[in-house]
């Protein structure tokens, strides 16, 4: 038997366990973002020289050890490596990853720049979207935009 408050402990059990995920969902998705940021930086920097974390600092407002502890976690999940110069370099992998982020970067500061919002409020608004929206919505988005700029509709 189980006992007369049972469904009520069981209820709650339920709702718990939705906080504890949804939390959970919520941390993962802030290390997602921390990780898409930095490897987006470490390509974006990689364009016109070698990638050090005193650049990579600079590049996102953090200091130093923040960012010496992110990248030493990239690095184990083999998003990055070092070259001879103790350079940080992006794997296949973290190329991958920085591509697409910045792909959607692009976009949605295309789209909202298109819709008039001014350059600076449309980078910062595309820096949080590319990390919020879903696939499936921006794969959407992207072929509105492309629909419309061969329709000639800008």
């Amino acid at each position: 038997r189980r006992g007369a408050g049972y469904p009520q402990r069981r209820r709650q059990a339920v709702r718990d366990s939705s906080i504890a995920e949804r939390k959970e969902d919520a941390a993962s998705m802030k290390l997602r973002r921390t990780a898409e940021d930095y490897l987006k930086t470490i390509y974006l920097l990689s364009q016109k020289a070698e990638v050090h974390g005193t650049y990579i600092a600079e590049a996102l407002g953090v200091s130093k050890p923040t960012v010496s502890i992110s990248l030493k976690a990239l690095e184990q999940e083999g998003y990055l490596m070092r070259d001879e110069n103790r350079a940080f370099c992006l794997t296949e992998a973290g190329l991958k990853i920085a591509k697409a982020t910045y792909e959607r970067h692009q976009t949605f500061r295309t789209l909202l720049e298109d819709l008039g919002v001014d350059g600076k409020t449309a980078a910062a608004d595309a820096c949080q979207m590319e990390h919020a929206v879903s696939m499936e919505s921006y794969e959407a988005l992207k072929e509105l935009m492309e629909r419309k700029k061969t329709s000639g509709h800008e």
